[in-house]
């Protein structure tokens, strides 16, 4: 069957995935590290004389922290490249189309394995996608807010502190802000599991580059997806 190949996802997109996904796996292992330490560490030892002593919560606060600023560094490079360039765009569910409403039956239907993959139309962003995203951005957002509102914390008089602060209290205090740090977190890392699940086997099913993709920028439809416009420049 004849096929067409369609550039999707430019090389900024693609860094940022990237990126985006190694800081969020680095933000996650340290966070439930720093809630509830499970391993032991040396212990009694100055913060200060740590490093040279293997892994202690300093050294796993500290690459939290890291990854926090590159998580943030990345969150703004993504609305910058997403305000040049259409391909970039986030585009948020079109409730009020048509094929918006088909195309989430389809892809329910599809993944209940209740129709065919190789039936419906085709589509750049699927409806899933098309409703998930722009929560998980507002997600990425939240926490980006909460955890720089709780590092904002130790200098109280500091940058963090006077841009975010304002978030503890309408959170009530820093228990509930830690406890909505957390559970969002593992909202962002069930999504992540169920995107990989979903990439993959839209891979191995259509064969139709959803996970080659994110490295090649390419991928392959039977017809020209009917959002096709949402893409061109």
């Amino acid at each position: 069957m004849e096929t067409k190949r369609f550039y999707i996802f430019s090389p900024g997109l693609r860094l940022w995935h990237w990126v985006n996904f190694f800081a969020i796996l680095a933000l996650f292992i340290t966070g439930l590290y720093i809630g509830n330490p499970f391993f032991l560490g040396p212990i009694g030892y100055e913060a200060t004389y740590a490093y040279d002593k293997g892994i202690t919560m300093d050294l796993i606060r500290k690459i939290h922290f890291v990854a926090g600023y590159v998580f943030l560094s990345g969150f703004i490079f993504r609305v910058i490249i997403a305000l040049f360039s259409k391909r970039d765009r986030l585009i948020i569910p079109p409730f009020w189309r048509r094929d918006y409403w088909i195309g989430l039956k389809e892809i329910t239907l599809k993944y209940s394995l209740i129709m065919r993959d190789k039936e419906g139309n085709e589509y750049i962003r699927n409806a899933y996608a098309r409703s998930v995203y722009p929560l998980i951005y507002l997600l990425f957002l939240f926490m980006i807010i909460t955890g720089f509102a709780m590092y904002g914390m130790s200098n109280p008089g500091g940058l963090w502190a006077s841009l975010f602060g304002w978030i503890i209290p309408l959170l009530g205090g820093e228990f509930m802000t830690h406890m909505w740090h957390h559970w969002i977190a593992w909202i962002i890392i069930i999504f992540a599991i169920l995107h990989f699940y979903l990439v993959v086997r839209e891979e191995l099913i259509k064969q139709n580059g959803e996970l080659t993709s994110m490295f090649t920028g390419y991928k392959v439809f039977e017809k020209e997806p009917v959002d096709i416009e949402d893409i061109k420049e």
